[in-house]
Order: C-alpha cells, then structure tokens, then sequence
C-alpha cells in the first residue's frame, strides 16, 4: 500500500515569498564535499559552533526553555545529548538529529526549529551529538550510527527518570533523517522502539546508493552541488560498491520495516533527494500509516530558510506530534 500522499497548498503571496528565497539560493555556493571544504567546515563548526550555542542558549532561556548537556556511554566513548526541556513538565520527549551531510554541523544546528517543541508545543527535545564523518581522523559512517544507536538506548531505558514521561518520538533532517531511520530499526531489533510512538523524517537520505532524482539532479539545483551529488553519497563508504551500499546496515530503503511506528515524511518538490522520501515513505507504509508531504517550490534545508513554507511545515511537524500524543 502506498502512503497517503499530501501536498501543502500555497497562497500566491506564499509561492512569491518562496521564489525570492529560491532567488537567492540561486546566487549562493552550493555545499560539495571536497576534502578542503570539508576541513574548513568542521573547523568552523568546532570554532563557532560553541559560541553560537550559548547565544542560542540565552535566547532559548527568554522562552522558559532550559538546556542542558548530558553525557551517555558509546561504543569507542561516549556521545553528548543536546536538551531542551520546556517551561512545563514534558508531554512527551524527541530524540532529534541534525542535518549537515554527516561531516557538518551539531546538535544545536536545530534549536531554532526546536524552539517551538519545547516552548510552544510542550516536547522536550534531545538532540544527539554524533561524530562527524573524518576520515583522515579515523571517524566513519559507523561511528555516527552507532553514536545515534547510543542515544536512543538511552532514552529508551530513561525517560521516565529523566523526563517523568515515556512518550517518545524521533526526528530527522537530511543527513539527520538518515540516522534516525536506523536507529528506530536497531531500537526494534533490540526491542527497545515500544514507546517511540511515531518518527519524523524532513528530506532525508535513504538510499545511499542514489536515487533516480539524486542521479538525475543537474547544476540548477538549489543549496546541493546535484553532478556530484551521487559521488558524495559513494565517498561515505569507499569500502564498498553499488550494491554494498543498498544493504539495510547503510541504507534503510531497503530494510525490513516490520515494528515500526506511524510516520511522516516531509519532502520538498524542488529537492533532489525527494525520491528518497517518497520510496521510503511508500516501503514504510506496508508495515505502518506513512504520510508524505510534499512542499512546492521547497528545496533542500529549507526549513532553515525561513518564510511561510519553513513557518508552515514546521507546524506541520507539531501537529503531527501533538497528535501522537492525544491519541
């Protein structure tokens, strides 16, 4: 059965804001993976990133949003969990993954976007520091899966005595969405996924071997570099090939989806990861109720872009959330 396809429909002062933000986007460097780019990337997240935060932190505090760290074992270490509690005893807790292609950003990148969870909405919010993929460092694909395992083991066995609440959702963005994907499959391997009542995957990678739309995008689109978007994927995992990068391990399109929870998939139209969602969104239906949203003119990241479409499938989210728990 295939999900339940819905579409965000835009007033034409909507679609005009979305056409300056994609206006400008047009202007902007599109995000590569090359080794100098990437060095310089993470350097700037290690540089700026902590200042940026606390920045954040204080902003957050004017909302009644309080953040704190928490440290958890992981295998070859241990990982740091990024939390929002709200004004309120909690209704419910999100494990959140950023975004940034596995090599950028961290577990603050969303606390923008998680602001209205925890504020407005009544979540409170974990966001998982994985580590970022270095291969000159010795970091890999595996140690920012296994870093997410870690943290939803965690929050699996102690959300009662962290939060008082066992109502548990798990977010993704992009490269974010990724890592949530195997999570709730290692959770329900390890019969861990019982209280995650839904998850939530904003234009998420799914196929690590490319979909059609990622092999087809061109140098027009937005925000990604689209003739190397394929060879990006494929620099992940140098050890293996074509087909080695379509096992479940890597890519959760083709998992089992038996056991898992109800969810949502946002994906926009201008994207050219948008076949990852719908082919995900479509395999996880046959074991759960999958919703597809698709957001016009929207491409990738733009729910950091702000305007209506960023304003509205956000809101989307907390419904979609809001829900879970009411029923």
């Amino acid at each position: 059965m295939p999900a339940t396809v819905r579409h965000l429909e835009l007033s034409p002062s909507e679609r005009r804001a979305a056409e300056r933000i994609n206006a400008a986007l047009a202007l902007a460097p599109r995000l590569k993976t090359d080794n100098w780019r990437l060095e310089a990337g993470q350097w700037a997240s290690t540089m700026f990133g902590g200042a940026a935060q606390r920045v954040t932190a204080a902003w957050l505090k004017r909302k009644g949003v309080r953040v704190e760290t928490v440290r958890v074992s992981a295998p070859n270490g241990a990982v740091h969990l990024r939390v929002l509690r709200p004004p309120h005893p909690p209704r419910g807790v999100v494990l959140d993954m950023h975004g940034g292609g596995w090599v950028v950003g961290s577990a603050g990148l969303n606390d923008r976007i998680n602001a209205d969870l925890a504020a407005e909405a009544g979540f409170a919010v974990v966001s998982v520091d994985y580590r970022l993929l270095n291969e000159r460092r010795g970091v890999l694909l595996e140690h920012a899966i296994s870093d997410c395992t870690a943290a939803g083991l965690w929050l699996a066995e102690n959300a009662a005595a962290q939060f008082g609440t066992t109502t548990l959702f798990l977010v993704g963005e992009s490269a974010g969405a990724h890592l949530a994907a195997l999570t709730a499959l290692a959770l329900r391997d390890a019969q861990r996924l019982q209280a995650f009542r839904a998850c939530v995957f904003v234009y998420g990678v799914f196929d690590l071997s490319g979909t059609p739309s990622v092999r087809a995008a061109g140098p027009d689109t937005l925000l990604l570099n689209g003739p190397t978007m394929a060879a990006d994927l494929a620099r992940l995992l140098p050890d293996r090939n074509e087909a080695e990068r379509r096992h479940p391990d890597v890519s959760p399109l083709y998992a089992d989806m038996e056991g898992l929870p109800p969810a949502l998939f946002i994906s926009g139209e201008l994207d050219p990861l948008r076949d990852d969602s719908r082919l995900m969104a479509d395999s996880w239906s046959a074991a759960a109720p999958s919703v597809l949203l698709r957001v016009p003119l929207a491409p990738h990241g733009f729910v950091h872009f702000g305007g209506p479409l960023a304003a509205r499938s956000l809101a989307e989210i907390r419904t979609w959330l809001t829900q879970r728990v009411e029923n």
